[in-house]
């Protein structure tokens, strides 16, 4: 299993990147995680593995690289293992047997509806970290931390066997810090939350200001 070797005190995603420009971005800001969507094309954050691969070519050595997936196929799976990620997040259902299957560390991603399902993936050894975000992913729309409160054991056991726990839904520079505070969690995850007033790319200042606001 890879291991991810933390500055600062907390973990940081940034997801959705787009192009190599992004990923420079997430390089120079010190990001430990930089997060691509694939095989879902409802997402305007979608990319082909092309494009993935020139976006990995071009993070930095301590930026570890994530497919982000839903649901995905077994075809969809090699695909990515083959282009050299080094993680795969997955929102949705995936099968045991299919689970097993992967070569790489998997991040399971839960929405508030379905988060007391991480009693089922504690244990499990194929899961690296887990995702605990908003009903809608990538919308930007946050929700009550006061949900995680009925999974609080199951957490803290999961940082116990060294598994990573980030928060997303609705965060950027303005409230991750409040968002890290009243969770205490170690990580976070955004994407929208750091994007342009177009809504169409990142945007340079929200990243660096995102993490520099987490840090603190």
């Amino acid at each position: 299993m890879a291991v991810l070797s933390i500055s600062g005190g907390y973990m940081i995603k940034i997801c959705g990147l787009k192009n190599v420009t992004e990923a420079e971005w997430v390089t120079e800001a010190g990001a430990d995680l930089a997060g691509m969507v694939l095989f879902f094309p409802k997402s305007k954050r979608n990319i082909d593995i092309d494009t993935a691969k020139e976006i990995m070519a071009a993070l930095g050595d301590g930026v570890k690289s994530v497919a982000v997936t839903v649901t995905p196929s077994i075809e969809q799976i090699k695909q990515i293992e083959a282009a050299g990620f080094d993680y795969l997040q997955y929102h949705g259902a995936l099968g045991e047997e299919l689970l097993a299957d992967i070569d790489i560390p998997v991040i399971k991603a839960f929405n508030v509806k379905d988060v007391s399902d991480i009693k089922c993936f504690v244990d499990n050894e194929r899961i690296a970290g887990f995702v605990f975000d908003a009903n809608a992913p990538g919308s930007g729309v946050g929700f009550d931390y006061k949900v995680l409160n009925s999974v609080r054991p199951e957490i803290e056991a999961a940082e116990a066997k060294g598994k990573f726990v980030l928060l997303a839904g609705g965060l950027g520079p303005d409230n991750v810090a409040e968002a890290l505070r009243l969770t205490g969690f170690k990580g976070v995850d955004t994407s929208s939350g750091v994007e342009n007033e177009n809504g169409d790319g990142k945007s340079r200042e929200k990243i660096f200001k995102f993490i520099e606001n987490a840090h603190s």
